[in-house]
């Protein structure tokens, strides 16, 4: 389902919504607010948080975050 490394595309759009705005609308967060270059995902931002929420023990942080993404 999700690769695991970085996917380059071309993405088209009209003048009726801004590019940032359709990647929000496919669960991408843009790296800038007007032109972004990169996008992340919006999983991968949610997961992180998530490991950052439980960072004082890396072992059970790690278990716990497994088990709140998977049980989601």
């Amino acid at each position: 389902k999700y690769s695991l490394a970085f996917l380059s595309i071309t993405v088209w759009h009209c003048q009726c919504v801004t590019l940032p705005q359709l990647l929000v609308r496919h669960g991408l967060f843009p790296t800038a607010p007007f032109q972004p270059c990169m996008a992340v995902s919006v999983e991968l931002l949610v997961f992180y948080r998530a490991v950052f929420e439980r960072s004082c023990d890396a072992i059970n942080a790690l278990a716990a975050v497994l088990h709140t993404h998977y049980t989601q």
